[in-house]
């Protein structure tokens, strides 16, 4: 547990900047969601354009030591790709440590509560696309604030599964994208947009902070 943990932190230090980009997206009302691009600095949308749509492909990938991966069949489709609530403890347990690190190394995150652990099949075997309903304390605000977080996950060579903050693969990039777009991922972000907007309205703290938080920002990257 302890070599797991400090993996993660590793993994982390160079997404820092990840909880405050998400927060800047909470308040400029983008669907509440970070949609996690794997980039070494920072997160950043990215495209749906040339999403590649081959079935049963098989390549080999860089990160899990020249392994063949095979394609996940009909991975693409919400039919036969539907969003399903987590029971496998492993997976469960890599996205708990992943949020309990993320808290430790954010500036203004108490914590993530009430973790809610969504997924779909990546598009290969052995990876998931996770998405993770929690509630983000604040320091010294009482009302939590309702997030969706978006990851990458992954089985190692071991039977282990990690998140993993950055792929540098395009490829998996666009298909996160496709799967985003799915319809019962967006019944999930349209609900956690509505919970977002109840926090808020409720807590007129919340949202002063949250407005002083914003304009930090701004004013941060205007230099």
């Amino acid at each position: 547990m302890k070599e797991r943990q400090e993996d993660l932190r590793g993994r982390l230090r160079e997404h820092r900047r990840v909880t405050v980009w998400l927060l800047i997206l909470i308040l400029l009302g983008v669907a509440a969601v970070v949609i996690m691009c794997f980039t070494k600095d920072e997160t950043e949308p990215i495209s749906l354009e040339n999403v590649q749509e081959e079935q049963g492909e098989i390549r080999t990938d860089e990160e899990t030591g020249g392994k063949a991966l095979q394609e996940n069949e009909g991975c693409l489709y919400m039919d036969t790709n539907p969003l399903n609530e987590v029971s496998d403890k492993g997976i469960r347990q890599a996205v708990e440590d992943y949020y309990d690190t993320l808290a430790e190394h954010a500036d203004f995150v108490e914590s993530y509560n009430n973790l809610q652990i969504f997924a779909k099949l990546g598009k290969y075997k052995g990876t998931y696309i996770a998405f993770v309903r929690y509630d983000m304390k604040i320091r010294d605000i009482y009302t939590e604030v309702p997030g969706l977080g978006t990851l990458y996950v992954q089985e190692d060579q071991n039977g282990v599964y990690q998140v993993v903050a950055k792929t540098g693969d395009q490829e998996i990039q666009e298909y996160v994208n496709h799967i985003v777009a799915h319809g019962d991922v967006q019944a999930l972000m349209s609900q956690i947009q509505t919970d977002y907007a109840n926090a808020v309205a409720s807590d007129a703290m919340l949202a002063e902070a949250l407005e002083d938080l914003k304009n930090a920002y701004e004013n941060r990257t205007e230099r």
